[in-house]
């Protein structure tokens, strides 16, 4: 068995736990994209309104950023 720091059995089903939560998110990353454009639209400003070709270059990062996780999602 693998113990953290205390030494408890406790330690052992958090991290059975954490994996198990990573498999699935690796199982269903679709998902996991989704729920992440829904998330990037309620934290990162909206960029429609802007051309593009007057961006800053952190801008065009989060363009960028958004657009990988919409192309994923979908």
């Amino acid at each position: 068995m693998i113990l953290l720091g205390t030494g408890n059995s406790e330690d052992v089903i958090l991290i059975i736990l954490l994996l198990s939560i990573l498999l699935a998110i690796l199982i269903n990353r679709k998902l996991f994209f989704k729920i992440l454009a829904k998330v990037n639209k309620l934290i990162i400003p909206s960029l429609y309104k802007k051309d593009i070709g007057k961006l800053k270059s952190y801008e065009k990062v989060i363009l960028g950023y958004r657009y990988w996780v919409t192309k994923n999602s979908l």
